[in-house]
């Protein structure tokens, strides 16, 4: 299944109303929700992208107040605009819309796929006035999802969360959750280590003792320091970091989490901060942050693993926050949704890719609103990146990205395999093109608590080959052997499905992608059941799982990476 890749310009060329269009530096926006063209209704809570059906179009998840159902927004081919795409509530139908949820309230969302079957899903806050909290919905793959909360282990008591993640912190090939809550110092923390077999367990002895209760509204995980392992960034009214580490019983793969505070330079934040963006804004290959806050935001660049705070541009009360390429240049500009109770005009300041900055939230053509969730989500799939945001009281500003540079783009899909956890959370990408190199890190809970598109975008600007990407998956082994590099050249605005080495088994005639060649060769190969044979040895590509037997385990591997996959 390959991501179409179209383009909604001439769907909208009659109701966009260029003349009056604001364009700055070849950025532009128009609030389809504020225009009247797509309608989420009045929702309020944070949001998870999650193509949740596996059709190449990312639906929206949000997660809505206590008595109102959380919903699901399918993304769907319009039915008044020929070539553009809409929304419609499915959930009811998906079974998103249970008394359980509904109780609960709304919080941050994160979108992972826990039980590495191909198929995402969704866990959420679920705070109740009962004292419970941890929502997770477990997505069936027939478009349904079972409340798996209590028999997953993820239901808590005596935790009032505030902020979710995923991530694979130990790399055993499954994605663990990591929420923060408030109002006990010996319950901030809670690790809830994935167990391989749909369970979790909360390990307290993998995290460090807190000793406030500052309310947490975000954090993020990013390898800070480059030694291949996932660390936590914690946005408390005092920043923690979360430095992952051996734990100390000398088996490879233990690992466990501890303060590193005082050395990471992470080490002030602004008044009440809210939002989290990680993103590589000045080209070095660090991952830099940019965090919201009461006043006007906390700015810190990674210089070679050690965080030291920056003051690139002055906005407002800020909540969710982002990095995108909004014009496709090759450089990360930064958006943050805020004012939220007050009425403001989001912010955009677009990066000059010479170390200044630009203030171009005039050229998201909108109105001042109470704004404060939101999350990044190419929900056309022109290769141009657009952004949602909850306005509380409000509609849901649906801020399509109309901008007019033209410069080439490509966006990347990690598909882990069996040894790396399936969402391939915690993967790094570095993508050279021309004569410069790009990075981007898969993610799962960041901005306002929210999980934004998982798909890597990078901006091409004139480009137009791509000449290697290089993966490191977030699996065992050194970083070297988790390296895999994938030689070009590849062509630009497109999706690239790329596949860890397991996956590529399924190459079975080796010309690096997996596609209806390959059904055809594994169909063959299928007839032939026993492999291993003592008096006449037969060669069977198609035993995926090498067992000497190829049966119905070998077609699930080859179904799972049956996805238009590039292989290495």
């Amino acid at each position: 299944m390959k991501l179409p890749v179209l383009s909604l310009s001439l769907a909208f060329a009659m109701s966009a109303g260029a003349s009056a269009r604001v364009t700055i530096s070849g950025i532009s926006f128009l609030d389809r929700a504020g225009r009247g063209e797509i309608t989420l209704g009045t929702v309020r809570g944070s949001i998870g992208v999650i193509d949740y059906d596996n059709d190449g179009w990312y639906d929206l998840f949000i997660a809505d107040n206590p008595g109102s159902p959380n919903r699901l927004f399918r993304n769907i081919a319009s039915p008044t605009a020929p070539g553009g795409r809409a929304f419609v509530d499915v959930s009811a139908a998906t079974g998103l819309a249970d008394d359980d949820g509904t109780a609960r309230g709304f919080g941050g969302v994160v979108v992972f796929d826990y039980d590495n079957d191909g198929f995402s899903d969704i866990y959420t806050l679920g705070n109740h006035s009962n004292g419970t909290s941890g929502l997770l919905y477990r997505n069936k793959g027939d478009g349904t999802f079972a409340n798996t909360s209590i028999a997953a282990g993820v239901r808590l008591t005596g935790y009032s969360q505030t902020s979710a993640s995923a991530t694979d912190f130990d790399h055993d090939g499954f994605a663990d959750l990591l929420v923060v809550s408030t109002g006990n110092p010996a319950r901030t923390l809670a690790l809830l280590r994935n167990n391989g077999d749909g369970t979790f367990t909360r390990r307290s002895d993998l995290v460090p003792p807190v000793t406030f209760s500052g309310i947490t509204y975000c954090h993020a995980w990013n390898d800070f320091d480059h030694d291949g392992w996932e660390d936590g960034l914690i946005c408390f009214g005092v920043p923690i970091t979360l430095k992952n580490v051996p734990d100390g019983s000398g088996i490879p793969g233990r690992r466990r989490l501890i303060d590193a505070s005082a050395t990471s330079g992470f080490n002030f934040l602004g008044p009440a901060p809210m939002g989290i963006a990680v993103g590589d804004h000045n080209g070095d290959g660090w991952m830099d942050l940019a965090i919201t806050d009461a006043i006007s935001g906390t700015y810190y660049e990674n210089r070679a693993g050690t965080f030291v705070q920056t003051f690139p541009y002055t906005t407002f009360f800020g909540w969710g926050s982002t990095f995108l390429d909004a014009e496709n240049d090759g450089d990360l500009d930064n958006y943050q949704a805020g004012s939220y109770s007050s009425s403001n005009i989001d912010y955009v300041a677009r990066n000059n890719s010479d170390g200044t900055w630009t203030d171009v939230r005039a050229a998201l053509n909108t109105t001042s609103l109470p704004s404060q969730q939101c999350a990044r989500v190419d929900f056309d799939n022109d290769g141009r990146e657009d952004i949602i945001t909850i306005n509380p009281g409000r509609f849901v500003s649906i801020y399509h990205n109309q901008s007019p540079s033209g410069n080439h783009w490509s966006s990347v899909r990690l598909i882990g395999y069996s040894e790396s956890n399936r969402s391939a959370i915690g993967a790094v990408v570095r993508l050279k093109a021309g004569n410069k190199t790009q990075v981007r890190e898969v993610v799962a809970g960041s901005s306002y608590s929210a999980t934004e598109d998982p798909r890597l975008h990078f901006g091409l600007g004139s480009v137009n080959a791509i000449d290697q990407i290089e993966v490191v998956w977030p699996r065992r082994g050194t970083i070297a052997q988790r390296t895999q590099v994938f030689t070009g050249p590849f062509t630009v605005d497109s999706v690239l499905s790329l596949a860890s080495n397991m996956s590529c088994a399924a190459d079975l005639n080796a010309d690096r992608v997996v596609d209806d060649l390959d059904f055809v060769a594994f169909a063959f190969g299928y007839e032939i059941l026993l492999c291993t044979d003592s008096s006449q040895p037969v060669e069977c590509p198609a035993d995926l799982n090498t067992d000497g037997v190829v049966n119905d385990e070998d077609f699930v591997r080859f179904a799972a990476a049956y996805d238009d996959l590039i292989c290495p």
